[in-house]
Protein backbone atom coordinates (compact mmCIF):
# COMPACT_ATOMS: atom_id res chain seq x y z
CA UNK A 1 0.00 0.00 0.00
CA UNK A 2 1.55 3.04 -1.11
CA UNK A 3 0.26 6.29 0.39
CA UNK A 4 1.27 8.72 -1.67
CA UNK A 5 -1.25 6.74 -4.51
CA UNK A 6 -4.25 6.85 -2.11
CA UNK A 7 -6.60 10.01 -2.54
CA UNK A 8 -9.20 10.74 0.30
CA UNK A 9 -12.17 13.60 -0.33
CA UNK A 10 -13.98 15.06 2.77
CA UNK A 11 -16.01 18.00 2.71
CA UNK A 12 -19.55 19.24 3.02
CA UNK A 13 -20.69 19.23 -0.68
CA UNK A 14 -19.31 18.29 -3.99
CA UNK A 15 -17.66 14.95 -2.56
CA UNK A 16 -18.79 12.41 -4.86
CA UNK A 17 -18.62 14.65 -7.76
CA UNK A 18 -14.99 15.29 -7.23
CA UNK A 19 -14.11 11.56 -6.48
CA UNK A 20 -16.00 10.56 -10.21
CA UNK A 21 -14.38 13.32 -11.87
CA UNK A 22 -10.51 12.64 -10.45
CA UNK A 23 -12.06 9.01 -11.60
CA UNK A 24 -12.65 9.41 -15.46
CA UNK A 25 -9.42 11.80 -15.25
CA UNK A 26 -6.69 8.93 -13.92
CA UNK A 27 -8.64 6.61 -16.45
CA UNK A 28 -7.62 8.70 -19.03
CA UNK A 29 -4.04 8.71 -18.33
CA UNK A 30 -4.03 4.82 -18.81
CA UNK A 31 -4.26 4.14 -15.21
CA UNK A 32 -6.54 1.24 -12.95
CA UNK A 33 -8.83 3.18 -10.70
CA UNK A 34 -10.51 2.00 -7.80
CA UNK A 35 -13.59 4.42 -6.13
CA UNK A 36 -15.33 4.00 -3.25
CA UNK A 37 -18.45 6.34 -2.57
CA UNK A 38 -21.70 6.76 -0.64
CA UNK A 39 -24.08 6.41 -0.52
CA UNK A 40 -25.58 4.02 -3.10
CA UNK A 41 -28.77 5.05 -4.94
CA UNK A 42 -29.89 1.64 -5.75
CA UNK A 43 -27.55 -1.16 -5.19
CA UNK A 44 -25.06 -1.63 -2.36
CA UNK A 45 -22.27 -2.80 -5.03
CA UNK A 46 -22.58 0.57 -6.63
CA UNK A 47 -20.40 2.11 -3.80
CA UNK A 48 -17.58 0.09 -4.94
CA UNK A 49 -15.87 1.03 -8.31
CA UNK A 50 -13.32 -0.43 -10.79
CA UNK A 51 -12.55 1.23 -13.81
CA UNK A 52 -15.71 3.38 -13.59
CA UNK A 53 -17.66 -0.04 -13.14
CA UNK A 54 -19.53 -0.79 -10.38
CA UNK A 55 -18.49 -4.59 -9.32
CA UNK A 56 -20.35 -7.30 -9.65
CA UNK A 57 -23.01 -8.92 -6.85
CA UNK A 58 -20.52 -12.08 -6.82
CA UNK A 59 -17.12 -10.23 -6.63
CA UNK A 60 -19.38 -8.00 -3.38
CA UNK A 61 -20.39 -10.88 -2.09
CA UNK A 62 -16.88 -12.86 -2.13
CA UNK A 63 -15.28 -9.87 -0.69
CA UNK A 64 -17.78 -9.75 2.32
CA UNK A 65 -16.96 -13.35 3.09
CA UNK A 66 -12.89 -12.92 3.01
CA UNK A 67 -13.11 -9.69 5.41
CA UNK A 68 -15.82 -10.79 7.55
CA UNK A 69 -13.57 -13.80 8.38
CA UNK A 70 -10.12 -11.44 8.67
CA UNK A 71 -12.47 -9.27 11.54
CA UNK A 72 -14.37 -11.66 13.24
CA UNK A 73 -12.14 -11.00 16.83
CA UNK A 74 -12.69 -7.58 16.16
CA UNK A 75 -15.17 -5.54 17.56
CA UNK A 76 -18.39 -5.60 15.18
CA UNK A 77 -18.30 -3.27 13.16
CA UNK A 78 -20.71 -0.97 11.41
CA UNK A 79 -22.11 -0.94 7.72
CA UNK A 80 -19.75 1.63 6.55
CA UNK A 81 -16.92 -0.07 8.52
CA UNK A 82 -16.91 -3.19 6.63
CA UNK A 83 -17.79 -1.67 3.10
CA UNK A 84 -14.76 0.78 3.52
CA UNK A 85 -12.72 -2.62 4.78
CA UNK A 86 -14.27 -4.33 1.49
CA UNK A 87 -13.25 -1.57 -0.83
CA UNK A 88 -9.57 -1.20 0.63
CA UNK A 89 -9.15 -5.52 0.19
CA UNK A 90 -10.27 -5.11 -3.41
CA UNK A 91 -8.45 -1.81 -4.65
CA UNK A 92 -5.09 -3.32 -2.44
CA UNK A 93 -5.03 -6.59 -1.50
CA UNK A 94 -4.56 -8.37 -5.05
CA UNK A 95 -6.74 -11.35 -3.99
CA UNK A 96 -9.18 -11.11 -6.40
CA UNK A 97 -8.32 -8.65 -8.86
CA UNK A 98 -4.42 -6.74 -9.27
CA UNK A 99 -4.01 -3.83 -7.12
CA UNK A 100 -5.15 -0.89 -8.69
CA UNK A 101 -3.19 2.14 -9.73
CA UNK A 102 -5.09 4.80 -7.76
CA UNK A 103 -7.21 4.25 -5.17
CA UNK A 104 -10.19 7.10 -4.07
CA UNK A 105 -12.05 6.97 -0.98
CA UNK A 106 -14.99 9.60 -0.17
CA UNK A 107 -15.35 10.39 3.21
CA UNK A 108 -18.77 9.08 4.70
CA UNK A 109 -19.47 11.17 7.55
CA UNK A 110 -17.06 14.32 8.85
CA UNK A 111 -13.50 13.04 8.41
CA UNK A 112 -11.85 12.37 11.49
CA UNK A 113 -13.52 9.03 12.75
CA UNK A 114 -14.50 8.27 9.51
CA UNK A 115 -13.31 4.99 8.47
CA UNK A 116 -11.84 6.03 5.17
CA UNK A 117 -9.24 8.04 7.49
CA UNK A 118 -7.78 4.79 8.61
CA UNK A 119 -6.30 3.93 4.34
CA UNK A 120 -3.08 5.37 5.38
CA UNK A 121 -3.24 8.39 2.70
CA UNK A 122 -0.90 11.57 1.35
CA UNK A 123 -3.56 13.43 -1.01
CA UNK A 124 -6.07 14.36 0.85
CA UNK A 125 -9.22 17.05 -0.74
CA UNK A 126 -11.17 19.42 1.25
CA UNK A 127 -14.25 20.06 -1.13
CA UNK A 128 -16.84 23.11 0.05
CA UNK A 129 -17.92 23.51 3.94
CA UNK A 130 -20.99 23.96 4.91
CA UNK A 131 -23.57 23.15 7.60
CA UNK A 132 -24.75 19.59 7.97
CA UNK A 133 -24.94 16.79 10.43
CA UNK A 134 -24.51 19.08 13.09
CA UNK A 135 -26.20 16.91 15.58
CA UNK A 136 -22.60 14.70 15.01
CA UNK A 137 -20.03 17.30 13.81
CA UNK A 138 -20.72 20.24 15.53
CA UNK A 139 -23.09 23.27 15.22
CA UNK A 140 -20.47 25.95 13.92
CA UNK A 141 -18.66 26.33 10.44
CA UNK A 142 -15.23 26.10 12.16
CA UNK A 143 -16.40 23.09 14.78
CA UNK A 144 -17.33 20.78 11.24
CA UNK A 145 -14.00 21.74 9.39
CA UNK A 146 -12.24 20.66 12.40
CA UNK A 147 -13.50 17.10 11.33
CA UNK A 148 -13.74 17.57 7.72
CA UNK A 149 -9.44 18.63 8.11
CA UNK A 150 -8.80 15.34 10.48
CA UNK A 151 -8.25 13.63 7.02
CA UNK A 152 -5.00 15.68 7.06
CA UNK A 153 -2.14 12.98 7.33
CA UNK A 154 1.24 14.51 8.28
CA UNK A 155 3.23 15.61 4.99
CA UNK A 156 -0.13 15.68 3.03
CA UNK A 157 -0.63 17.51 -0.44
CA UNK A 158 -4.36 19.13 0.42
CA UNK A 159 -6.17 20.59 -2.26
CA UNK A 160 -9.27 22.60 -1.10
CA UNK A 161 -12.16 24.70 -2.46
CA UNK A 162 -12.43 28.19 -1.32
CA UNK A 163 -12.75 28.06 2.09
CA UNK A 164 -15.13 30.47 4.46
CA UNK A 165 -13.46 33.10 6.51
CA UNK A 166 -14.27 31.77 9.56
CA UNK A 167 -12.26 28.45 8.99
CA UNK A 168 -9.12 29.51 7.36
CA UNK A 169 -7.24 30.36 10.62
CA UNK A 170 -7.79 26.73 11.78
CA UNK A 171 -6.86 25.99 8.39
CA UNK A 172 -3.20 27.32 9.01
CA UNK A 173 -3.68 25.55 12.16
CA UNK A 174 -4.11 22.18 11.10
CA UNK A 175 -1.53 23.22 8.63
CA UNK A 176 1.71 23.74 10.72
CA UNK A 177 0.46 20.91 12.77
CA UNK A 178 0.67 18.39 9.94
CA UNK A 179 3.65 20.31 8.21
CA UNK A 180 1.25 19.59 5.40
CA UNK A 181 1.18 21.54 1.46
CA UNK A 182 -2.54 23.59 0.83
CA UNK A 183 -3.54 24.39 -2.33
CA UNK A 184 -6.76 26.48 -2.94
CA UNK A 185 -8.54 25.20 -6.51
CA UNK A 186 -7.50 27.12 -9.25
CA UNK A 187 -10.57 29.54 -10.17
CA UNK A 188 -11.62 28.50 -13.31
CA UNK A 189 -14.33 30.72 -15.50
CA UNK A 190 -16.92 28.83 -17.63
CA UNK A 191 -19.59 29.35 -19.93
CA UNK A 192 -23.65 27.45 -21.16
CA UNK A 193 -24.94 26.77 -24.31
CA UNK A 194 -27.92 25.56 -24.66
CA UNK A 195 -28.47 22.13 -26.72
CA UNK A 196 -31.37 20.09 -28.17
CA UNK A 197 -30.54 18.08 -24.85
CA UNK A 198 -30.83 20.55 -22.37
CA UNK A 199 -28.06 22.72 -20.98
CA UNK A 200 -24.44 21.49 -22.17
CA UNK A 201 -21.74 23.67 -19.38
CA UNK A 202 -17.89 24.29 -20.48
CA UNK A 203 -15.14 24.84 -18.21
CA UNK A 204 -12.39 27.19 -19.35
CA UNK A 205 -9.32 25.82 -17.49
CA UNK A 206 -5.63 27.15 -18.09
CA UNK A 207 -4.74 24.32 -20.03
CA UNK A 208 -8.47 24.48 -22.46
CA UNK A 209 -11.97 24.63 -22.48
CA UNK A 210 -13.64 21.51 -22.63
CA UNK A 211 -17.50 20.35 -21.77
CA UNK A 212 -18.19 18.82 -19.05
CA UNK A 213 -20.91 15.87 -18.13
CA UNK A 214 -22.03 17.14 -14.41
CA UNK A 215 -24.23 20.25 -14.72
CA UNK A 216 -24.18 24.17 -13.37
CA UNK A 217 -21.54 25.97 -11.84
CA UNK A 218 -21.12 23.80 -8.70
CA UNK A 219 -19.83 21.37 -11.58
CA UNK A 220 -17.23 23.68 -12.43
CA UNK A 221 -16.24 24.53 -8.89
CA UNK A 222 -16.09 20.57 -8.26
CA UNK A 223 -14.27 20.01 -11.79
CA UNK A 224 -11.83 22.84 -10.86
CA UNK A 225 -10.66 20.98 -7.55
CA UNK A 226 -10.06 17.66 -8.98
CA UNK A 227 -8.58 19.07 -11.70
CA UNK A 228 -5.84 21.22 -9.01
CA UNK A 229 -5.21 18.06 -7.25
CA UNK A 230 -5.06 15.82 -10.76
CA UNK A 231 -2.37 18.80 -11.46
CA UNK A 232 -0.40 19.16 -7.89
CA UNK A 233 0.27 15.07 -8.16
CA UNK A 234 2.33 16.02 -11.35
CA UNK A 235 -0.75 15.55 -14.34
CA UNK A 236 -0.36 18.02 -16.93
CA UNK A 237 -4.63 18.09 -17.93
CA UNK A 238 -4.66 19.64 -20.70
CA UNK A 239 -4.55 16.00 -22.81
CA UNK A 240 -6.59 14.57 -20.29
CA UNK A 241 -9.59 17.51 -20.61
CA UNK A 242 -12.00 15.27 -22.78
CA UNK A 243 -11.94 13.06 -19.89
CA UNK A 244 -14.45 15.62 -18.53
CA UNK A 245 -17.59 14.78 -20.44
CA UNK A 246 -17.07 10.66 -19.61
CA UNK A 247 -17.88 11.35 -15.59
CA UNK A 248 -20.32 9.33 -14.55
CA UNK A 249 -21.96 10.87 -11.16
CA UNK A 250 -25.86 9.18 -11.18
CA UNK A 251 -28.36 11.33 -8.90
CA UNK A 252 -26.94 15.10 -9.63
CA UNK A 253 -29.23 16.45 -11.84
CA UNK A 254 -29.47 13.77 -14.01
CA UNK A 255 -32.18 13.70 -16.25
CA UNK A 256 -34.86 10.70 -17.35
CA UNK A 257 -37.35 10.96 -20.09
CA UNK A 258 -40.08 8.27 -19.77
CA UNK A 259 -43.83 7.80 -21.37
CA UNK A 260 -44.99 8.13 -17.56
CA UNK A 261 -44.41 11.91 -17.78
CA UNK A 262 -44.61 14.64 -20.91
CA UNK A 263 -41.94 16.19 -19.85
CA UNK A 264 -38.29 15.95 -18.59
CA UNK A 265 -37.42 14.52 -15.06
CA UNK A 266 -34.58 15.60 -12.97
CA UNK A 267 -33.16 13.97 -10.14
CA UNK A 268 -31.13 15.73 -7.80
CA UNK A 269 -30.29 14.67 -4.43
CA UNK A 270 -29.39 18.17 -2.76
CA UNK A 271 -30.16 17.88 0.73
CA UNK A 272 -28.87 20.47 2.97
CA UNK A 273 -28.81 24.43 2.68
CA UNK A 274 -25.71 24.74 0.59
CA UNK A 275 -27.15 22.19 -2.07
CA UNK A 276 -30.17 23.78 -2.02
CA UNK A 277 -28.46 27.20 -2.60
CA UNK A 278 -26.67 25.73 -5.49
CA UNK A 279 -29.52 23.35 -6.97
CA UNK A 280 -31.47 27.15 -7.32
CA UNK A 281 -28.75 28.53 -9.04
CA UNK A 282 -28.70 25.80 -11.39
CA UNK A 283 -32.16 25.72 -12.59
CA UNK A 284 -31.62 29.28 -13.62
CA UNK A 285 -30.19 27.43 -17.05
CA UNK A 286 -32.62 24.84 -17.11
CA UNK A 287 -36.07 26.74 -19.35
CA UNK A 288 -39.30 25.59 -18.77
CA UNK A 289 -42.92 26.71 -18.39
CA UNK A 290 -43.49 25.50 -14.80
CA UNK A 291 -41.76 23.95 -12.40
CA UNK A 292 -42.94 20.84 -10.35
CA UNK A 293 -41.07 19.78 -7.24
CA UNK A 294 -41.11 16.12 -5.43
CA UNK A 295 -39.81 16.89 -2.07
CA UNK A 296 -38.38 14.09 0.09
CA UNK A 297 -36.38 15.13 3.11
CA UNK A 298 -35.08 12.99 6.08
CA UNK A 299 -36.45 13.05 9.93
CA UNK A 300 -32.87 14.83 11.13
CA UNK A 301 -32.70 17.49 8.78
CA UNK A 302 -33.97 21.63 9.66
CA UNK A 303 -36.62 22.04 6.99
CA UNK A 304 -36.58 25.70 6.73
CA UNK A 305 -33.54 26.15 4.89
CA UNK A 306 -34.35 23.48 2.26
CA UNK A 307 -38.17 24.70 2.12
CA UNK A 308 -38.54 28.54 2.00
CA UNK A 309 -35.36 28.36 -0.87
CA UNK A 310 -37.78 26.45 -3.42
CA UNK A 311 -40.81 28.21 -2.15
CA UNK A 312 -39.42 31.27 -3.85
CA UNK A 313 -38.66 29.96 -7.36
CA UNK A 314 -41.28 31.42 -9.70
CA UNK A 315 -43.83 29.38 -11.06
CA UNK A 316 -43.33 26.26 -9.01
CA UNK A 317 -45.65 23.82 -7.23
CA UNK A 318 -44.14 21.94 -4.40
CA UNK A 319 -45.01 18.82 -3.35
CA UNK A 320 -43.88 16.43 -0.59
CA UNK A 321 -43.33 12.84 -0.24
CA UNK A 322 -41.74 10.33 2.52
CA UNK A 323 -38.83 8.75 2.28
CA UNK A 324 -38.06 5.25 3.58
CA UNK A 325 -34.75 5.84 5.22
CA UNK A 326 -34.95 7.66 8.57
CA UNK A 327 -38.58 8.51 7.35
CA UNK A 328 -40.64 11.64 8.06
CA UNK A 329 -44.31 11.43 7.85
CA UNK A 330 -46.17 14.26 5.82
CA UNK A 331 -47.73 15.34 8.75
CA UNK A 332 -44.26 16.03 10.15
CA UNK A 333 -43.57 18.67 7.39
CA UNK A 334 -45.82 20.74 10.23
CA UNK A 335 -45.68 24.44 9.42
CA UNK A 336 -44.99 23.82 5.29
CA UNK A 337 -48.13 21.21 4.69
CA UNK A 338 -49.89 24.70 3.86
CA UNK A 339 -46.91 25.98 1.48
CA UNK A 340 -47.39 22.49 -0.28
CA UNK A 341 -49.90 21.39 -3.50
CA UNK A 342 -50.32 18.26 -2.05
CA UNK A 343 -48.08 15.30 -1.04
CA UNK A 344 -48.61 11.14 -1.01
CA UNK A 345 -46.37 9.03 1.06
CA UNK A 346 -45.24 6.45 -1.72
CA UNK A 347 -42.61 8.43 -3.53
CA UNK A 348 -43.87 6.63 -7.23
CA UNK A 349 -47.13 7.29 -6.36
CA UNK A 350 -46.12 10.94 -5.67
CA UNK A 351 -44.14 10.94 -9.20
CA UNK A 352 -46.90 9.46 -11.16
CA UNK A 353 -49.62 12.30 -9.77
CA UNK A 354 -47.30 15.14 -10.78
CA UNK A 355 -46.89 13.83 -14.07
CA UNK A 356 -50.29 13.60 -14.58
CA UNK A 357 -50.70 17.78 -14.05
CA UNK A 358 -47.34 18.53 -16.30
CA UNK A 359 -47.22 19.36 -19.86
CA UNK A 360 -44.08 19.27 -22.76
CA UNK A 361 -42.46 22.19 -22.15
CA UNK A 362 -42.81 21.52 -18.15
CA UNK A 363 -39.94 20.38 -16.02
CA UNK A 364 -40.10 17.78 -12.76
CA UNK A 365 -37.58 18.10 -10.32
CA UNK A 366 -37.24 15.49 -7.40
CA UNK A 367 -34.58 16.39 -4.55
CA UNK A 368 -33.86 16.78 -0.89
CA UNK A 369 -32.68 13.49 -0.24
CA UNK A 370 -30.03 11.23 -2.11
CA UNK A 371 -32.32 8.03 -0.59
CA UNK A 372 -35.55 9.54 -2.43
CA UNK A 373 -33.48 10.01 -5.59
CA UNK A 374 -32.67 5.90 -5.45
CA UNK A 375 -36.19 5.26 -5.19
CA UNK A 376 -37.11 7.19 -8.04
CA UNK A 377 -34.55 6.20 -9.67
CA UNK A 378 -35.18 2.38 -9.30
CA UNK A 379 -38.70 3.59 -10.44
CA UNK A 380 -37.85 4.73 -13.76
CA UNK A 381 -35.26 2.74 -15.08
CA UNK A 382 -36.99 -0.06 -16.78
CA UNK A 383 -39.16 2.91 -18.68
CA UNK A 384 -37.02 5.52 -19.11
CA UNK A 385 -34.49 7.33 -21.48
CA UNK A 386 -31.28 9.20 -19.45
Amino acid sequence: MNPQKIIVVAGTNGKGSVCATLEALFLATGETVGLFTSPHLIETTERIRINGKDISPELFCEVYHAVRQAVLEMTPLSHFEMLTLMAAWVFLSGEKIPPVDRPIFEVGLGGTWDATNAIPHLNCVITSLGLDHQNLLGYSLPEIALNKFGIVTLGANVVHSVLPVEVQPLSREVQRATQSRWTESFPMNWKVTQEKHGPQFHIQTPWGEAPIQLAGPRAIQNSATALTLFHSMGYSPGPYLASLSQVRWPGRMEKYETPISPCPIYLSGDHNPEGIASLIDLLEHYPRKHLYILLGVVKDKDLDPIISPLLSLPNSSLFITEVSFRKRTLKEYGKWLPFTKGGWSNPPVALEKIAERAMEHDLILVTGSLYLVGEIQAFLKPTARC
